[in-house]
């Protein structure tokens, strides 16, 4: 059985529509993302506002979360905490539904080619766009780090 609920129009103000959009985002995830998480969740509380169903998607390492974001068209980010491990995860909306991938890890080799390789991306994107060092706020990902945006007064010379 498949529900196709994932326009935010048919999602309404009635919660149930809301939280069957958001299963029907689920349904879609598992079935067509490149990693199959090791859970998936329905939440409307606490990383969305009130009334608002979103899906949590729990994935096995960072590189899945990686894949994830490919496929779903999303950034990665990784941050530590407090109990030592990292969280690599990736936000935003699937079909006018709100989700959230991540896999904790302490795969510290991850991190640091996480970090050489937005190093690299943002070197070729100067180059490509002939920006000056002072430029990375032009271009999306053009920082170091790689997870700028752009702002919405920024030109870009070509």
């Amino acid at each position: 059985m498949s529900i196709d609920l994932t326009s935010p129009d048919q999602a309404g103000v009635d919660p149930r529509s809301s939280y069957l959009a958001a299963l029907s985002v689920a349904e879609q995830i598992v079935a067509g993302a490149p990693v199959v998480p090791l859970s998936i969740d329905t939440r409307s509380y606490g990383e969305w506002k009130y009334g608002r169903y979103g899906v949590s998607v729990h994935l096995r390492q960072p590189a899945d979360v990686a894949a994830f974001a490919r496929w779903i068209g999303a950034h990665v980010t990784t941050a530590p905490r407090a109990d030592g491990l990292h969280i690599t995860t990736s936000s935003g909306e699937y079909h006018g539904t709100p989700f959230h991938a991540w896999a904790l890890h302490s795969d510290v080799a991850w991190i640091k080619r996480q970090a050489e390789m937005a190093g690299q991306l943002a070197a070729q994107a100067h180059d490509m766009y002939d920006l000056n060092a002072d430029s990375a706020h032009v271009v999306p990902g053009c920082a170091p780090d790689g997870y700028l945006t752009a702002t919405v007064d920024a030109e870009v010379s070509a």
